[in-house]
């Protein structure tokens, strides 16, 4: 089996150094020793993953694009940090969601001399997965106390505080038990814009809804997305809230909006110009507006 596998730093690619964890090329070569394939590896960039924008993006994209050109490889490995796991995540398979061959991104809670690290089981199982030919975008992580999982990379949410698991608006995609895959989603919708390039910043303005909230100035956002509270709502009988929807140029749209309940509040939705989108991770969400509206392509709700 022949793979590239990308590395991008992260606290998988990364070890202590004067009290602080920084990255290390040597962390590349121990998470490939116990690996039995045919590797190829690559380094666009090294960077812990806090540090991650537009331009880190755009070079993770272009570099995944070159070894699909080469048609070498059974699959690809991406490493990265898990902080900013799913931002990569969601743009590669913003990019590649209908790929015939498995992409698959890994990462590590700790730093792999750490006993408590999870990188080389998440390592091992990203390649038993890539054996298994299942085309798409991925991420293969194992849970403190879960048996070893692969995600859909377009269905990630955020981490919550102080919490390092993944979580997944529909689950895991399938899991390793006593190494025998058991897939569980057969079906899943895919994007595929092909490669992009992004503006260092983003162009799209998040808020997320909270009590008592200061609305920004949207000047110079393309989009403006809009995180509800868990029922779907947002303040609409607000005077600041209305106000900030009147004065935005670019035009809003709103993720979290899965309940059933048609609350009050909703109402006024269409007033204010508030296009609600499909249920998906607020975090994809905000990718595929950030990849549309740099590069002139329809966000296709």
């Amino acid at each position: 089996m022949k793979l590239a596998v990308i590395f991008t730093g992260g606290t998988i690619g990364s070890t202590f150094k004067d009290g602080y964890i920084t990255t290390s090329q040597a962390q590349n070569n121990e998470l490939l020793r116990d690996i039995d394939a045919d590797i190829t590896a690559f380094e666009p960039y090294s960077t812990l993953s806090e540090h991650l924008d537009g331009d880190y993006i755009s070079k993770l994209v272009s570099c995944v694009n070159d070894r699909l050109l080469e048609e070498l490889y059974d699959g690809i490995i991406v490493t990265h940090g898990t902080d900013t796991l799913q931002y990569s995540a969601a743009a590669l398979a913003l990019a590649y969601g209908d790929i015939n061959i498995p992409i698959v991104l890994v990462s590590s809670n700790f730093i792999l001399s750490d006993p408590r690290a999870n990188g080389h089981d998440n390592m091992k199982y990203a390649v038993e997965f890539i054996k298994k030919k299942i085309g798409g975008v991925f991420v293969s992580y194992k849970n403190t106390g879960s048996s070893s999982e692969i995600f859909l990379a377009s269905h990630l949410l955020p981490h919550l505080p102080y919490d390092d698991s993944i979580r997944s608006t529909i689950g895991p995609f399938g899991r390793f038990e006593d190494d025998t895959f058991i897939r569980l989603i057969r079906d899943f919708e895919k994007d595929s814009y092909g490669i992009f390039k992004l503006n260092r910043l983003s162009s799209v303005l998040w808020i997320k809804a909270h009590a008592g909230m200061r609305y920004p100035e949207a000047f110079g956002a393309k989009a403006v997305l809009i995180e509800s509270y868990h029922s779907g709502t947002l303040p609409t009988y607000n005077h600041d809230f209305v106000e900030f929807c009147k004065a935005c140029k670019a035009p809003i749209y709103l993720t979290g909006a899965g309940s059933e309940e048609p609350y009050e509040s909703i109402r006024l939705f269409d007033e204010l110009g508030i296009r609600v989108l499909p249920e998906t991770s607020p975090i994809y969400a905000y990718m595929k507006l950030w990849v549309v509206s740099d590069n002139g392509l329809n966000y296709n709700i």
